[in-house]
């Protein structure tokens, strides 16, 4: 305080009144009873005396006059001071965002705070008084609040940051942080409770939705692989209490990737989804679809009394399945390979049983597309190799363990080489020369495709001129390319790039490509495949016949030859529709002025059928095995004077009896098939008795 107190606040000054008037008056009431003490001890009618009784008279009113005053303005400083006390808890009330609120004993509001009463919808403050939370709240959080805060009177104990969920009248929810305190009045008796909530309804919807995500596929809104084993567990929890099964399914759609590649992922995006709603049409209340991978579908079924109530669930999916998608214009075909498998038969915990599903899922793909199959223990060491084989494949590029053979084309009337396909061979260091049709597949599902594609192509261009430079004729180069090349990889610009790398003339270099993928697509197989035929490159339809054939697109197909599949070529003997197809494809190509190449020409039966039937080139062992690059060199050098497909020049180049062996001693046996075709190396492998690989 400053000398001369400059600095005294007025409302000190003020409060302060009451006192010295309170000390006044003490001491007018000392000076009273001194006078009334002089005047009982002086002898009457002393002027003493009556001086005294004067001063007794003045000093009592005078202190009954300050004992007034100070009362009253001691009054107007408490008054002063609650008023201030007042328009405090007003602000307060008016102006914090959290609810705010005082009870009685009852649980009935005596208080809120502005931000509550709108929380609640109320017009003002005042509204709520003698209101209680099931006004307001459902019942359900009504009866826990007024449960809390009986609690609370009872014990005197405070709820600290309690989160509790509010469910409102009409639904919605909301979740808050409160806090009550029990509410005493100035004798410490509890007369109710006080409590303030804060609102974190952002904060904890935020963790509902990552632990959704967490548990949740987020675009199709299904269990994903750990919330599937949690119900699997539950599952086996009830099986061992009922003595019931429980059934798993994996499902893997069949060329979905293509779809992705053909209509570009947003398309395939809306057919997982659709997809996801027929498999949930397909199952009970009780049952779990979950999504494990980017095609891959799991169904747990608890509680389930035989395995055929497994096996019809996948037929009912297969079926549901095999109705046509509508997607943004498109009519989408989808199947679906299905692995079974049952608890306690085949697995005691979650992740034995997804695995045995998933073995058996594989070996369904093997089988062919759409079907399904029960797990059995063989199928955990196939399971274990064709991780192997993943392993070994992923090693297998770093390695350069890939190696090009090459077979030739003859020309059916003249016999004289015309070009070789390029085809994909994969040396195992422990396995030997693995057939394209086991390792193929796995390539594309591990995403290498392209990347092993766009390498085959620069090899086999790269082959072809060095051919030339060492004065062999020049000769079509064919090279297979994968759907996922074609419309995944730019297959255009790896075409011009390898092309401008390798000096290869473009009109010795001929793509080929798998009819039933190309129609997958036809408007955009038909743009990529003119954009081709622009920089000089002749293109070939494979496989023809096996595939979903579309006669107005194949006219609208840019393509210089198709390739009678050798299926079709096999059976020309023994089976005359056999003989009718191929006939129909040799007229269509005539027709539509499209060479035709046969496949899989192994008898002279064959050749001269072909050739009487006017074909334009073969293809097939009876001509030359796959081979590779330096044995392809010397068979070449070896044929470019002359011809192969007459019997002297046959026999005398080793394609007729006993010399084929010695001018191709590291020919491969069995190989008599293309990339990245599976099924003719199944044909020619059992036709044929070449051998058999093993994986």
């Amino acid at each position: 305080m400053q000398e001369g107190f400059p600095g005294m606040n007025w409302r000190w000054r003020t409060s302060s009144i009451p006192g010295i008037a309170t000390c006044l008056a003490g001491a007018l009431s000392e000076m009273a009873a001194l006078a009334g003490l002089l005047w009982f001890r002086l002898p009457q009618e002393n002027a003493l005396q009556t001086a005294a009784l004067y001063a007794l008279g003045a000093a009592g009113v005078g202190a009954l006059v300050l004992m007034v005053v100070g009362a009253l303005l001691l009054k107007r400083t408490g008054e002063q001071q609650n008023r201030v006390e007042r328009d405090l808890l007003e602000a307060f009330l008016e102006y914090i965002p959290d609810n705010v609120f005082f009870k009685d004993r009852d649980s009935r509001f005596v208080r809120i705070s502005r931000a509550m009463a709108d929380r609640c919808g109320l017009a003002d403050p005042a509204n709520a008084v003698n209101k209680t939370d099931a006004d307001i709240f459902s019942s359900e959080h009504a009866d826990q609040a007024f449960s809390d805060e009986q609690e609370i009177i009872r014990t005197g104990e405070p709820m600290i940051a309690k989160e509790e969920k509010e469910t409102w009248p009409d639904g919605h929810e909301t979740w808050v942080a409160t806090t009550k305190v029990p509410l005493k009045d100035r004798r410490g008796e509890i007369v109710g409770t006080m409590g303030i909530a804060h609102d974190i309804t952002t904060r904890r919807q935020a963790e509902l939705r990552i632990r959704y995500l967490a548990l949740h596929d987020p675009l199709t809104g299904l269990p994903n692989r750990i919330l599937l084993e949690d119900r699997l567990s539950q599952a086996i929890a009830m099986s061992g209490r009922s003595q019931k099964r429980v059934g798993v399914l994996m499902l893997d759609l069949n060329r979905f990737k293509d779809i992705n590649d053909c209509y570009g992922h947003f398309v395939g995006d809306r057919l997982l989804e659709g997809v996801t709603v027929r498999l949930k049409a397909c199952l009970r209340e009780s049952d779990t679809v979950a999504r494990v991978a980017g095609d891959q579908f799991a169904i747990a079924m608890p509680l389930v009394a035989t395995i055929d109530d497994i096996e019809r669930v996948a037929h009912k999916v297969q079926t549901a399945l095999a109705d046509p998608f509508e997607i943004e214009g498109h009519e989408l075909q989808i199947t679906a390979s299905i692995g079974m498998c049952q608890y306690p038969n085949d697995g005691e915990n979650p992740n034995a049983l997804v695995q045995a599903a998933d073995a058996a899922m594989y070996e369904a793909k093997r089988r062919g597309l759409g079907t399904h199959c029960f797990f059995s223990p063989a199928l955990t060491q196939a399971t274990r190799r064709r991780q192997k084989m993943e392993s070994d494949l992923r090693q297998a590029c770093e390695r350069d363990e890939f190696v090009v053979y090459y077979q030739p084309f003859v020309s059916t009337q003249t016999g004289r080489i015309t070009g070789v396909e390029a085809l994909l061979r994969w040396r195992h260091p422990e396995q030997g020369l693995i057939s394209p049709s086991h390792f193929i597949p796995q390539l594309e599902e591990i995403g290498w495709m392209v990347e092993v594609g766009r390498w085959v192509l620069r090899t086999a261009c790269r082959q072809n001129v060095s051919w030339q430079r060492d004065g062999i004729s020049p000769i079509r180069m064919a090279v297979n390319v994968s759907s996922q090349q074609f419309f995944e990889g730019s297959i255009l610009e790896t075409v011009k790039s390898v092309l401008h790398e390798t000096k290869l003339d473009p009109k010795w270099l001929e793509l080929e490509l798998t009819e039933s993928r190309v129609l997958d697509d036809p408007e955009s197989t038909v743009k990529i495949m003119r954009e081709l035929k622009q920089i000089g490159v002749s293109l070939s339809l494979d496989d023809f016949g096996t595939g979903w054939s579309s006669l107005t697109y194949l006219r609208c197909f840019p393509v210089n030859r198709i390739k009678i599949d050798q299926s079709f070529i096999r059976d020309l003997a023994s089976q005359p529709a056999a003989e009718a197809v191929v006939k129909s494809i040799l007229s269509l190509g005539r027709n539509l002025g499209i060479a035709c190449i046969a496949e899989g020409v192994e008898t002279r039966q064959q050749r001269d059928y072909l050739k009487k039937q006017m074909c334009t080139e073969m293809q097939g062992f009876l001509f030359g095995k796959p081979l590779p690059a330096a044995d392809c060199t010397a068979f070449l050098r070896s044929a470019n004077a002359g011809t192969v497909a007459n019997s002297n020049q046959t026999d005398r180049l080793g394609m007729g009896a006993g010399s084929a062996d010695q001018l191709a001693s590291t020919q491969i046996d069995g190989l008599a098939d293309d990339f990245p075709t599976n099924s003719k190396w199944n044909a020619a492998r059992n036709d044929t008795n070449l051998g058999t690989f093993e994986i």
